[in-house]
């Protein structure tokens, strides 16, 4: 929680020292958000003298994970916004299961993945009719874990870019409630568990899209 309000607050900040904005300028919102995404995965397993021995490869796997996010917003005029949204849960990939691909070539070697401190700073552009767009760039930590594999270090951050299209409508006194639809993509990552014998994983073209039900209160 430290770390989101340090971020929220560092963009408010900065925005505020840049335009003299005032409370009256901001938005704040906080978003239901379904997301459905896809990607590719390899495994490459080594020998102990650096021979690829086995390659494993899954194409247009697919899962689907439910998380909060808050948002929030400047408003340049009545049609222009620039915000900030943080995603504070993890968004968690299945396990999966290699049958017997241990060093025994009985055990089990199980690997999933966790998606943490998704951020997207974004343009949003309304039209007065309550239909807006928004585009932005985005950002986050993977981490992989795995079970019988050895210990796969944080492969970092990796970046991608968001298109989102929906409506608002305003409740009154400043509340309104928005539904949107957008779309992402994300850049390759890897990691490798560091063994003489190791196993490299490959995580690329991971996109997906997003539904996203969102309170919004303007001051």
């Amino acid at each position: 929680m430290k770390k989101i309000i340090a971020t929220l607050a560092a963009f408010v900040f900065s925005i505020s020292s840049a335009y003299a904005v005032t409370v009256s300028d901001l938005s704040l919102g906080v978003s239901a958000n379904q997301g459905v995404y896809i990607g590719d995965g390899k495994e490459e397993n080594y020998t102990h003298t650096g021979t690829l021995e086995l390659t494993t490869e899954k194409h247009g796997q697919a899962f689907e994970d439910a998380y909060p996010s808050i948002f929030v917003e400047y408003n340049a005029n009545d049609n222009v916004a620039i915000g900030l949204s943080y995603v504070f849960e993890s968004i968690e990939t299945p396990q999966h299961i290699n049958d017997g691909e241990g060093g025994d070539n009985q055990t089990d070697i199980k690997v999933s993945a966790k998606f943490d401190d998704l951020m997207s700073l974004y343009v949003l552009g309304k039209t007065d009719f309550g239909i807006y767009g928004k585009v932005g760039v985005s950002q986050m930590d993977i981490q992989i874990s795995s079970e019988n594999a050895g210990t796969y270090p944080n492969p970092g951050n990796t970046n991608g870019w968001e298109v989102a299209f929906g409506y608002e409508h305003e409740a009154g006194n400043g509340m309104a409630i928005r539904a949107e639809l957008a779309y992402h993509e994300f850049d390759s990552v890897k990691a490798s568990n560091g063994q003489t014998d190791k196993n490299e994983i490959t995580v690329s073209n991971m996109y997906g899209a997003t539904g996203r039900l969102s309170l919004v209160k303007s001051f």
